[in-house]
């Protein structure tokens, strides 16, 4: 009887191996294929998610530097005017 089971078991193995073809292992290596293909477009449209991100960012920063300048240069100008001001005031004692 175990010889008999053992040869089940070969029979099984054989069986498996048999299984495994030339087309199966095509269909394997072209799933593999289109996974590798698949995770390289994913990294490049995250790449390109992340620069755009930057780009916002950095034009964010720049509009922000703008605003900051123009108030600068607003508060300069009345600093400017009240020194003509007290300039004069004083010209005239």
């Amino acid at each position: 009887m175990k010889k008999h089971k053992h040869d089940g078991t070969n029979e099984q193995s054989g069986l498996l191996a048999g299984e495994i073809t030339s087309s199966k292992i095509e269909v394997i290596a072209s799933i593999v294929l289109t996974l590798g293909y698949s995770l390289s477009t994913l990294a490049d449209i995250l790449a390109l998610q992340e620069e755009e991100e930057l780009a916002q960012e950095n034009t964010s920063r720049a509009q922000d530097q703008n605003l900051q300048f123009r108030q600068m240069c607003k508060q300069l100008q009345n600093v400017n005017n009240r020194l003509d001001s007290i300039e004069r005031k004083l010209n005239r004692y």
